[in-house]
């Protein structure tokens, strides 16, 4: 019943849609056919512009010469109104009617539009500023070139137009019961024929703009159908509006005698569809559903009595649902403590190197303090630094409780601080200015990149040791792409900075490692700044 049921009824509906495709397509057909008259006058008034548009000796023409050649041309195209030459800024150089020498036209809707669109534009005038009656206005765009020099124009009367609406609709028996106008952009009624007798009313101006298009545009008003057509758009429509040719009722219940039968066939089959899958397919899976969320929570629930009457497959599923929660939920145990002891063994190893990395570190320290040569204490005073940092950064991992991503942001600042207190008396002038944003970067990277940045703080401090009070400036900072970019600078003339400390080598090596890219100024030691790209993802 249900497919017998849809098939008739499309062929209903597919049937009313065709009579009312027909009756559109007439409508259209005819709407067309009226409008051709007035297609032909605006393509004639546009085809007469473009020439003199492009006309080479236009702009050279003294403005006698001008009024002659223009009033040869009106007296060619009697049903314009005026015509007129205006350079780009609106001053008018010559026009039919004749004007006051430097007229500047007013800076109209149609005169905006035309400078904008760059090409052939129409639009209404209630007042032209020649003809003083209101009109319809054409402008072409005048060309030096590639460039804009102004635009030659032309207006033609409204009532010229509902002539020739009225001439149409009246030499068409079709149209006789019809309503024409022509509309503008806004849906304002430029020009209308007689209304003929028992014509319905035109559309509201705000529902024909909406169907504005490229195609015919289809719209009912009261006591018949209107039909919205393209003239010049998008600055002309057509509008008009019949009386229906068959009662509204007439069609109506066509449609509805169409469909009638198949649609009761198919309330039928519906019903008792709904009956058989709400009895026998929905309460049960309802109930199982309820069931899955009670075994998600961890709940022991028995057979809803949806299902000790439910088909013997629904049953199964339920039960082989209930062993299946219960095994994920022991799976699911075990991983969680898997994990927690996984995290528990990494946090610790980190731990462990943080503290043996202190205790070489504490060697070292001891190990500089005893040596005589000042070179071999700076030496191990250096190599103290870098094992401190990497301690540092080891103590952050395993203090953050991440496993995957790090604050970099938070372990440039402690080794700044630890690589400033290390130096003592030498940096006791040095003022750290720390600018840092939040960054990350995954473990395998955090190591290299605190050492890029320990390395170059390091630089610094050897530049500006015994340098007088100087601002020493960090800035770190991360795209959102992921790049972090930092750069360490000092507030402080180059002579008074010493060389570059002996960190070059292995600034160079951590860049290379994390595919980063250097800058230094040779002229001044202390500077440096890093680009270094994101990590690449991970494949799925």
């Amino acid at each position: 019943m249900l497919p017998a049921g849809a098939i008739a009824m499309q062929v209903g509906f597919n049937a009313a849609a065709a009579r009312q495709s027909a009756y559109e397509e007439g409508l259209s057909r005819r709407a067309l056919e009226s409008i051709a008259t007035e297609r032909r006058t605006i393509d004639e008034l546009r085809e007469m512009l473009r020439v003199l548009a492009t006309t080479p000796a236009l702009q050279q023409i003294a403005a006698g010469d001008c009024r002659d050649w223009l009033s040869e041309i009106s007296t060619r195209y009697p049903y314009i109104a005026s015509i007129s030459v205006s350079t780009d800024d609106g001053v008018l150089l010559c026009s039919v009617p004749a004007a006051a020498p430097n007229l500047r036209l007013p800076d109209s809707d149609l005169r905006r539009r035309a400078r904008a669109r760059d090409a052939f534009t129409m639009g209404y005038t209630e007042h032209g500023t020649l003809s003083g009656i209101p009109v319809l206005g054409a402008l072409e765009p005048i060309r030096d070139g590639s460039r804009r020099v102004g635009f030659v124009g032309a207006s033609i009367p409204t009532t010229q137009l509902a002539a020739l609406l009225e001439r149409s609709r009246t030499s068409n028996n079709a149209l006789r019961n019809a309503r024409a106008a022509i509309v503008d952009g806004r849906g304002r009624v430029i020009a209308e024929s007689t209304p003929a007798e028992g014509a319905p009313p035109l559309p509201d101006s705000q529902l024909i703009v909406r169907r504005f298009g490229g195609e015919p545009a289809f719209l009912e008003v009261p006591g018949g159908d209107a039909v919205v057509v393209p003239l010049y758009g998008p600055d002309l429509y057509a509008v008009m509006a019949w009386t229906p040719d068959q009662p509204v009722w007439s069609r109506v219940g066509a449609i509805v005698f169409s469909v009638a039968a198949p649609l009761l066939i198919w309330l039928l089959a519906i019903g008792a569809g709904w009956f058989a899958v709400e009895v026998f397919v929905a309460r049960p899976l309802s109930s199982l559903e309820s069931a899955a969320r009670g075994f998600a929570r961890g709940e022991d629930v028995g057979d809803p009595p949806a299902l000790l009457s439910a088909p013997s497959e629904i049953r199964s599923l339920r039960r082989t649902l209930a062993a299946m929660a219960k095994t994920l939920r022991g799976r699911e145990l075990r991983l969680v403590e898997a994990l927690a002891e996984e995290r528990a063994l990494l946090r610790e190893v980190h731990h462990r190197v943080k503290n043996n990395l202190q205790m070489v570190a504490s060697l070292l320290n001891i190990q500089a303090r005893a040596a005589r040569d000042e070179s071999e204490a700076w030496g191990l005073a250096r190599a103290h630094d870098r094992v401190q940092l990497l301690a540092v950064a080891h103590q952050r991992i395993y203090s953050s409780g991440e496993l995957r991503h790090v604050r970099v942001d938070d372990i440039a600042a402690e080794v700044a601080r630890q690589l400033l207190q290390s130096r003592g008396q030498a940096a006791k002038e040095i003022n750290l200015v720390m600018d840092l944003g939040s960054s990350r970067a995954g473990v395998d990277r955090a190591v290299p990149l605190s050492f890029l940045i320990g390395e170059g703080i390091s630089s610094a401090l050897d530049a500006l040791s015994d340098a007088g009070p100087v601002s020493l400036n960090l800035m770190l900072r991360q795209d959102e792409d992921g790049t972090t970019r930092f750069a360490i600078d000092a507030d402080i003339d180059a002579e008074r900075a010493r060389a570059a400390g002996s960190g070059a080598r292995l600034i160079d090596a951590f860049a290379r490692q994390l595919g980063a890219t250097i800058g230094r100024d040779t002229a001044r030691p202390y500077m440096l700044w890093a680009i270094v790209p994101p990590e690449p993802k991970e494949a799925d």
